[in-house]
């Protein structure tokens, strides 16, 4: 079966933005990894940044192990995700080490640069997961892939560019079935409770993910869903990998 890697940034983002359409596929018997460019290590107001990076990757592995999927850290630090060449190198060896045949990840326009960011490194590692005259700083060196995985990107955070203004996805997937496991996984990161109510001003952020997917099922004409958009630039594959997969379940945006 296909494997799909959701690469994010923090831990929390996959369930977030993507954890419906994730259960569907692993319904239909695809391979899936979970990674993350941090261990949310800035994600609290109590906790020290190394006792928040442990609980939150602790956070992270339970949620994948929910889903029945490898977890990957990239071991970057919050706020510091830039697409320099260091960091490239990491998100290279991470894609390599799963090599994927679809990858996920931000929307390139998004609410905060370490999501912006992470969209670019996740873009470029797929374009040089199988470029065999690339290093990493691995040794011995991570597999080298087998070829460059479909891309596609997420909703942004609430769907919205800098301005407010809705980015509209090519499709949508209808994840109703699926919302209650959904919003099970998001559970598992219980430390992000308090700290979404100190700093962002939301609460019960369960709460605010799924009234996200109601809105753009709405959109959809369905009860809920997620949106995506598949990079079609040139050298990506340009197969409706993820739409053929998906069936019955993808609703195109007309």
């Amino acid at each position: 079966m296909p494997r799909l890697l959701a690469y994010f940034c923090h831990p929390d983002d996959v369930e977030m933005l993507v954890a419906g359409t994730l259960l569907a596929l692993k319904a239909l018997g695809w391979e899936l990894g979970v990674a993350t460019m941090t261990a949310g290590d800035r994600g609290s107001a109590v906790h020290t940044r190394e006792e928040i990076s442990r609980i939150r990757f602790k956070e992270a592995q339970a949620a994948a192990d929910f889903l029945g999927a490898r977890y990957l850290c990239t071991g970057l630090k919050d706020m510091e995700v830039f697409a320099n060449v260091e960091n490239f190198r990491k998100a290279v060896e991470v894609m390599r080490s799963f090599d994927p045949d679809v990858v996920l990840t931000h929307s390139s326009v998004d609410y905060m640069v370490d999501h912006e960011e992470t969209s670019r490194l996740v873009r470029d590692a797929a374009f040089s997961n199988a470029m065999p005259l690339f290093s990493t700083f691995q040794f011995p060196a991570a597999p080298l892939g087998r070829g460059t995985p479909a891309l596609y990107y997420s909703d942004a955070i609430e769907g919205l560019d800098h301005l407010g203004s809705r980015i509209y996805p090519q499709f949508y997937v209808d994840v109703s079935e699926h919302m209650k496991a959904k919003r099970q996984m998001l559970s598992c990161h219980a430390s992000q409770r308090e700290w979404l109510r100190s700093h962002h001003g939301l609460d019960e952020y369960i709460n605010q993910m799924t009234s996200w997917g109601e809105r753009y099922g709405r959109e959809a004409g369905c009860a809920y869903a997620e949106g995506f958009r598949q990079h079609l630039g040139h050298g990506y594959p340009h197969d409706p990998v993820l739409q053929t997969a998906l069936g019955p379940r993808v609703i195109m945006r007309k």
